[in-house]
């Protein structure tokens, strides 16, 4: 151990070095930064990327008996105390560090508790420096050690440890060293641990890939257009002949805007229903409904089989009123065809008309407004239909009892002029009707 003459000057002394130290820092950092920003930006950016002065406060453990006694972790014999201090990174791979520690230890030879301060200044490398979440490092550096007020000494730590980011502004630090005492008597050589956080004074920047180099588009490969029409041969319907870009130069003979390799009559103008064939006369084609007799090319049959279906007559006015008050009752998610919960009560009671008079069968028939497109419509109110239809299924009335139609937008009972007129169009209806 060094002695010094005059311990109350060393006591001074170490305060005024700590002070020293710390107003030098902001100075150094200022200086590399100048130098860096000359610099490429890329480069500056990942230079930057933890220079953020930290505080450190960790818990220290301390063990002086290991190093003698070849037991270097037997905690039992480990002390207590605790460190703060600051982490000034000076680039992405060296740190300088300068701890304050204290703690209250048992010495080898002595039998009594001792007061140890020390004052480091460390030096962190890290060699695999990277930008994730786990930065490992290398300790060196030279300490001031003050053992119960009159004792100075100096040590030489060397060690390993590692910073694990929390967030922008928090690492977690894990720190084990061996500190080798320089002299010849106490406190000489010891372990030392220390777990804690540190605190960065600014956020880190977010980090940014570099900037790939631009690449040069390759040259776009002129193909072979042996007919001049604008499409290359390999995509040419006729490589040999002029045609019509629109038709990948396919050819169209007869003007009737089919291309012929699509056109079942190429040489004579017809239409796309009859694949580029001329229209013929169409022989009228009867159909028997019930000895009506109805021509193809009318409207629909929809209607005449519709009038095949017998008006109900003997259903009492309270049932029908039940299917009247269901148009308007039955409620769904708007713009879906999912029933509300309060639609469930008037399609029990349907359910129950049809346990009552299972002679009767039922026509479920969905309509909308005409907000939004005809073909969202069409496909809404037959999903309206739908989901009444299964409902009912879902309480027993047979499938072979029930029908469901989407009628959209067509048939409305009010204008659509006005919201009023509107919500009345929305409507699911339940017919009651004889085979």
């Amino acid at each position: 151990m060094l002695q010094m003459t005059k311990p109350e000057d060393m006591k001074n002394l170490i305060p005024l070095l700590l002070i020293t130290l710390l107003s030098a820092c902001p100075q150094f950092i200022t200086a590399q930064n100048e130098a860096t920003d000359e610099t490429d930006g890329v480069e500056n950016l990942e230079s930057h990327q933890e220079r953020n002065i930290g505080i450190m406060a960790r818990k220290l453990l301390t063990d002086f008996s290991g190093p003698l006694d070849k037991e270097p972790f037997d905690f039992q014999k480990w002390n207590g105390g605790f460190e703060l201090g600051l982490r000034v990174p000076i680039n992405h791979f060296f740190d300088v560090a300068i701890p304050f520690k204290a703690s209250s230890i048992t010495l080898p030879e002595i039998e009594r508790n001792v007061n140890i301060f020390s004052v480091d200044l460390q030096g962190h490398l890290s060699p695999l420096s990277t930008s994730g979440y786990f930065h490992p490092y290398l300790v060196t550096g030279l300490g001031f050690v003050l053992m119960d007020g009159d004792d100075f000494s100096l040590a030489l730590p060397a060690g390993l440890g590692t910073n694990i980011r929390i967030n922008h502004r928090v690492d977690l630090n894990l720190e084990l060293s061996y500190r080798i005492g320089l002299g010849s008597g106490l406190p000489g050589d010891s372990y030392q641990m220390a777990v804690g956080f540190i605190y960065n004074l600014s956020d880190r920047p977010v980090e940014k890939p570099k900037t790939l180099p631009e690449l040069e588009a390759p040259a776009t490969p002129k193909l072979l257009d042996s007919d001049g029409d604008g499409i290359p041969d390999i995509y040419d319907l006729a490589p040999g002949t002029t045609g019509k870009p629109e038709f990948l130069g396919g050819l169209d003979r007869d003007g009737d805007g089919i291309p012929d390799h699509l056109d079942k009559c190429p040489d004579q103008p017809g239409t796309a229903e009859n694949k580029g064939c001329p229209d013929e006369e169409k022989e009228t084609e009867v159909i028997a409904i019930d000895d009506r007799r109805v021509e193809a090319d009318d409207e629909p049959a929809e209607e005449v089989i519709e009038e095949q279906e017998e008006e109900v007559s003997d259903i009492p006015l309270e049932v029908q009123e039940v299917l009247n008050v269901a148009m308007r009752a039955v409620q769904f998610d708007l713009g879906r065809a999912t029933l509300r919960p309060e639609s469930f009560g008037i399609l029990n009671q349907i359910a129950d008309i049809m346990s009552e008079y299972p002679q009767y069968n039922l026509r479920i028939s969905g309509h909308t407004d005409n907000i939004g497109s005809a073909s969202n419509n069409q496909r809404l109110s037959e999903q309206r239909a739908r989901s009444c239809f299964e409902y009912l299924a879902s309480r027993g009335v047979s499938t072979s009892r029930m029908s469901f139609v989407g009628y959209g937008e067509s048939r409305p009972i009010d204008t659509n002029e006005t919201p009023q007129g509107r919500a009345n169009n929305r409507r699911v209806e339940f017919n009651l009707y004889l085979r």
